[in-house]
């Protein structure tokens, strides 16, 4: 990471810290975050950088301490960009008022049941406060079992700042729902994911074995069997051998990385996991 990314990061925390037990940090930053966890042990080399905060929520945001979260990222200088036709609009917010920006955070929520309204138009946004829109994403409920923590006094650069705790995915179900949604995503977004578990992987590369076996655990629903299945052949046809889909596109957005690195650390940890 350099300095402006991470600040930006932390500046969108910081205005919205209120309500940071509602929110579990995703995508591009957990992976950061993993690295800093009480449990890592091993870090990669560099990382893929990432421009966008992805913030994720339940279906409804509880108003904090008098004030929305879009009232206070827009106070905070945050440009709120609206794209789409869904009803509710995709929402964006930009920092400042360069265009375009690098720099935005957007809100996510889970998907459950149909991808159309009754009317048959796309059902892919929510309001999960007022004036802020979440888009929904498949699978994302996942991410919102056993959370980890961690304080941003922990993260190299932010030792001096206030203490922030942020909650961020279990890396098993982060990598989960990366697996399971990839089916859906465009090739540029899927080589960021192959790249991601990776990436979420690597901190604990020296205890694949145990965290594998917490999936016992953590899938504890019919549906979520299901999915579990689903995930292990799918981890299987992307990752099984250097020459597959996943470490080949992963290996192209990360410095220094081969195929020959990635498969092999992602099909450890897919071996150990259990059968449920």
């Amino acid at each position: 990471m350099i300095s402006e990314e991470l600040d930006f990061f932390y500046s969108v925390l910081s205005t919205i810290k209120s309500y940071l037990g509602d929110f579990i940090i995703i995508g591009g930053f957990s992976c950061l975050l993993y690295q800093f966890h009480e449990r890592a042990r091993s870090v990669l080399p560099s990382y893929l950088i990432t421009y966008d905060v992805d913030v994720a929520a339940g279906s409804r945001v509880p108003i904090r301490g008098g004030k929305l979260v879009h009232q206070l990222l827009l106070e905070a200088g945050l440009r709120e960009q609206l794209s789409g036709s869904l009803n509710p609009p995709v929402a964006k917010y930009f920092l400042g008022n360069r265009e375009p920006s690098l720099y935005y955070v957007e809100f996510l929520t889970p998907l459950s049941g149909s991808e159309n309204k009754r009317s048959g138009e796309p059902d892919g946004t929510r309001l999960i406060q007022a004036e802020l829109s979440a888009q929904k994403l498949r699978y994302l409920d996942l991410l919102f079992k056993d959370p980890w923590l961690v304080d941003t006094v922990s993260i190299r650069g932010l030792e001096k700042q206030p203490s922030l705790v942020l909650r961020i995915p279990h890396p098993n179900m982060f990598i989960m729902q990366k697996i399971l949604i990839s089916r859906r995503r465009p090739p540029q977004l899927r080589r960021k994911d192959f790249a991601y578990v990776y990436m979420a992987l690597t901190p604990f590369r020296r205890d694949l074995e145990c965290l594998a076996h917490e999936y016992e655990g953590l899938i504890n629903n019919k549906l979520w069997r299901k999915w579990y299945a689903d995930f292990i052949r799918l981890s299987r046809e992307i990752f099984g051998t250097p020459d597959s889909e996943g470490p080949i596109e992963g290996s192209k957005v990360l410095d220094k990385v081969a195929p020959s690195m990635i498969s092999p650390a992602v099909m450890r940890f897919i071996n150990n996991c259990p059968t449920i």
